[in-house]
C-alpha cells in the first residue's frame, strides 16, 4: 500500500491571492483561541495562552510555607504561551510551525 503525499499546489500566486489566503487561515486559527502577536505580508506570528503571574505564585507559596510551589512548578511546566508561525508560499500552500 503507498501513501499519498498532501496536494501541493504548483501555479503560482499573485500578493493579493497570498495576502487572502492568510487572512482566511488566520481568520480560522483566531477562532480556535489563537491572537495575532505580529504580521507581516505572508507571515502571522500567533500565540495562544497567558503567562503565569509569577510574583502573585511566589507570595502565595511564601503564604503557604512552601507548598504552593508544587503547584506552581506543574502552572510553568504544564502552562504559558504557545507560539505558532502562519505563512504562505509563493504558490499558495500553507504552512503552520508550531
Amino acid at each position: 500500500m503507498t501513501e499519498m503525499s498532501p496536494a501541493v499546489a504548483v501555479e503560482r500566486k499573485n500578493a493579493d491571492e497570498r495576502k487572502q489566503m492568510l487572512a482566511r487561515t488566520t481568520a480560522n486559527e483566531v477562532r480556535q483561541g489563537w491572537r495575532v502577536e505580529s504580521q507581516s505580508d505572508y507571515q502571522v506570528v500567533m500565540v495562544k495562552g497567558s503567562r503565569p503571574n509569577h510574583l502573585l505564585h511566589l507570595f502565595i507559596t511564601i503564604f503557604t510555607l512552601g507548598i504552593w510551589g508544587l503547584v506552581w512548578l506543574g502552572i510553568v511546566l504544564a502552562g504559558g504561551e504557545k507560539r505558532q508561525v502562519v505563512e504562505i508560499d509563493e504558490f499558495g500552500n500553507t504552512n503552520i510551525q508550531r
